[in-house]
């Protein structure tokens, strides 16, 4: 495979080595400390946070944040190299209503609001990432944080611009793959190489884009070795486990049960990945067209998910009457326990190609002001290995369209319209193959407006779906082989200006979303959840109807926001434990059941200003949300309450931040689900700016991140009762930007 070979690995080092010299030459001369009076990073006339300087490229209008009626956040330069995570979903875990669906350190996909999986629409550049983590959390997101330019995150339904997908929020990785402008005196670069101290990680990366007359050339890659990671008590939460929320709820939760701390390394937690992409654009005064090729490969292991699967891997290899474990314990004989283990090791291969083209053009025609069609076809594959043995493959195909047409002004209101196709091929081969393939096709028509008057913004929209999802499986009836579903949303939101210096944001909608094909025709073991999964090829349209309010202070020393949301669902889809087990495995049934959620999250940040000692900022932030049945029980896999605090602090060419996080006992849980202790969490980074000059940075940093060593689970994952996050961590790096 391409990705295999030293391309990627030449290119990062072409890129990190060149950068000395890329610097020189933009900048004649270094200088490691700023005129008095002008921090390092936010410049001489920053206030903290300026909300109206952040546009949401998400939307199709390119509003600032502070003119969007529904919440959002955006991190963008020092912000998000401070969050940076092996994984989008780790990257965005400390941002206020914001969780980590995580498998290990490793692999995690964002969780907002306590919703996940098939209810988070994750984008790159506007356009899905195509991939199969919406199937399972331990599908990894084929995205890189360190290579994006911003990462936006849309809280609430976001179904009017991206469909039903999309019904809890929406997280945009933009990249610029395809360059969107030309850069600043022809060349713009950046490039970091970091490691660790409790994985062994050695991590490098760097991405440059140049202008040659109307031509503007991408170039980008990666690369991340990293073995088994540590951790500060024992693998597993409670001695007596049987599955992460299978057995006895109050037995579980009783706290005597749980380990004694001791120190160790979480086995089969490696993670081995590299990518990178290549893209060009022409650009003249009206068009602008471009083409982009990305890869990424990832190999990792599956922590936990070997505790019974030796057994059970082997009895697939058996013949189908032979399910009797003591005859099978008899025919396997004196054969060693770390045999047996390597041999239930459970890993993945993953590998993803994408191709993307854009062609955007100013005023193409009367009555529009601009038109942007967006093409991305994908290309992916994930291979879980049990042992040696490949177990079940997974591919996913998908071909995606969008064209988006924002029309010159009516008076007071300025809108969108727009069209989206997408066909995507799924594919499960393996004896443990739990997903048949299908085939999905979905069309769609939205429209959204937004009027302004004066101190009121007034936003409406409304998108229309047609939903086929056809099972190709010989082992689904004939009859429940193809559904057809019409979900229809509709939003209406408005900002009010109080003041210039804060709002009011109102938000009400009204949104659905169809089954996915998992849902729907699942049915099999899958080993890397442990878990036995059963679909319901009934179930039918999900609808939520959803309430927001929010207040902002955007100007001056203290800024921040306070939001309260809520969601009640009509026939809410989800996994229920049924209690029993199949093939050793906890029985799991996708069914529906009317829910409702609701919660809150507040920001409050206050600049201090600038002292001899430095300049002085110290921020706090909480979020909670509470979920469930119309039956009064609770939805399972539910964040847990959180409060954090911290400082952040710089002079010159020296900053540094320190935030602490307390997160509440998780015991509100479901039917089987066993409870998540509290955790505190404390991380600090320290960085030097021992060259800068113009445009040209570099910069050396150390990260603390868990330094009190807590055995941190994430009530989020189904793996949290196998697989705490990382012990304490201290990582170094240097990155360069010009």
């Amino acid at each position: 495979m391409f990705l295999r070979n030293n391309s990627f690995l030449a290119l990062a080092a072409l890129l990190l080595a060149g950068a000395p010299e890329l610097a020189h030459s933009a900048a004649n001369g270094s200088d490691d400390s700023l005129p008095e009076g002008e921090d390092r990073i936010h410049g001489e006339s920053h206030e903290h946070e300026v909300l109206e300087e952040i546009v949401v490229t998400a939307t199709p209008l390119r509003r600032d944040i502070i003119e969007i009626s529904q919440s959002a956040t955006v991190l963008s330069g020092a912000a998000l190299q401070r969050e940076l995570g092996n994984n989008i979903g780790d990257t965005l875990s400390r941002v206020p209503g914001m969780s980590n669906a995580s498998f290990g350190q490793n692999v995690g996909r964002p969780v907002i609001r306590g919703l996940q999986g098939a209810r988070i629409g994750v984008l790159t550049n506007n356009m899905a990432s195509s991939d199969a983590s919406a199937v399972s959390q331990d599908h990894a997101v084929p995205a890189e944080p360190f290579l994006a330019d911003q990462v936006e995150v849309l809280r609430g339904p976001a179904t009017l611009l991206y469909g039903s997908g999309a019904i809890g929020g929406v997280v945009n990785i933009v990249s610029h793959i395809i360059p969107n402008q030309r850069p600043e005196g022809g060349l713009e670069a950046r490039a970091m190489v970091q490691g660790d101290s409790a994985a062994d990680q050695q991590f490098g990366a760097g991405r440059i884009d140049f202008g040659v007359g109307d031509f503007v050339l991408h170039a980008d890659a990666f690369v991340r070795r990293s073995d088994d990671y540590e951790i500060p008590g024992e693998a597993e939460l409670y001695e007596e486990h049987h599955d992460e929320d299978h057995g006895d709820e109050e037995d579980h939760g009783d706290e005597e049960e749980l380990h004694e701390a001791g120190t160790g390394v979480l086995e089969n937690s490696f993670l081995d990945n590299e990518g990178g992409s290549l893209g060009a654009a022409w650009m003249s005064d009206r068009w602008r067209v471009g083409l982009a090729w990305s890869g990424y490969q990832s190999d990792y292991g599956i922590p936990g998910a070997h505790s019974h699967e030796g057994e059970e891997h082997d009895d697939h290899d058996h013949d189908e009457g032979d399910h009797d474990e003591g005859d099978h314990d008899d025919h396997e004989g004196e054969e060693s326990d770390e045999h047996a283990e390597d041999e239930a090791l459970v890993t993945i291969g993953l590998e993803s190609s994408r191709v993307d083209g854009e062609l955007e053009g100013t005023d193409p025609f009367k009555g529009v002001e601009r038109l942007k069609l967006k093409l991305a076809v994908s290309d992916y594959e994930h291979t879980e290995f049990e042992g040696d043995e490949v177990g079940t493959v997974f591919t996913n195909d998908t071909f995606d369209a969008r064209l988006e047409l924002r029309h010159t002004p009516w008076g007071r209101s300025e809108g969108a319209f727009g069209l989206q196709y997408t066909d995507r091929d799924f594919g499960a081969a393996g004896e443990e193959a739990f997903v048949p393939d299908s085939n999905t096709r979905t069309g769609s028509i939205f429209w959204v407006e937004s009027v302004d008057f004066g101190s009121w913004i007034l936003d409406v929209g409304a998108r229309y779906e047609d939903v086929d999802v056809d099972a190709k499986d010989a082992g689904v009836s004939v009859d429940d082989r193809s559904r057809s579903f019409t979900p229809f949303s509709a939003s209406v939101g408005a900002v009010w200006h109080v003041n210039e210096s804060s709002h009011l944001n109102f938000n009400l909608s009204r949104a659905e979303r169809a089954p996915t094909d998992q849902e729907l025709f699942g049915e099999g073991p899958h080993l890397a959840s442990q878990t036995f999964e059963i679909g319901d090829s009934s179930l039918g349209t999900e609808t939520n109807l959803h309430m927001e309010i929010g207040y902002r202070m955007h100007q001056g020393r203290l800024t921040g926001s306070i939001t309260f949301y809520t969601d009640a669902f009509s026939d809410y889809i989800y996994q229920r434990d049924t209690g029993l087990e199949e093939d050793g495995l906890p029985v799991r049934r996708w069914s529906q059941q009317d829910a409702d959620f609701w919660g809150g999250e507040l920001e409050l940040r206050y600049d201090a200003g600038r002292w001899s000692s430095g300049h002085w900022q110290g921020f706090v932030f909480a979020d909670a949300v509470r979920g469930e049945f119309d039956d009064d029980s609770n939805i399972p896999r539910m964040p847990p309450h959180r409060f954090g605090l911290g400082i952040d602090w710089d002079r010159q060419a020296w900053a540094a931040n320190v935030t602490w996080i307390h997160a509440a006992r998780q015991d509100q849980t479901a039917v089987f689900e066993t409870e998540t202790p509290g955790y505190d969490l404390l991380n600090a980074e320290l960085s030097w700016a021992f060259w800068q000059d113009g445009r040209a940075q570099w910069e050396a940093y150390l990260k603390g991140h868990n330094l009190l060593d807590e055995d941190i689970r994430n009530s989020t994952s189904s793996l949290k009762d196998q697989a705490p996050q990382i012990g304490r961590n201290f990582v170094f790096g240097i990155r360069a930007a010009f």
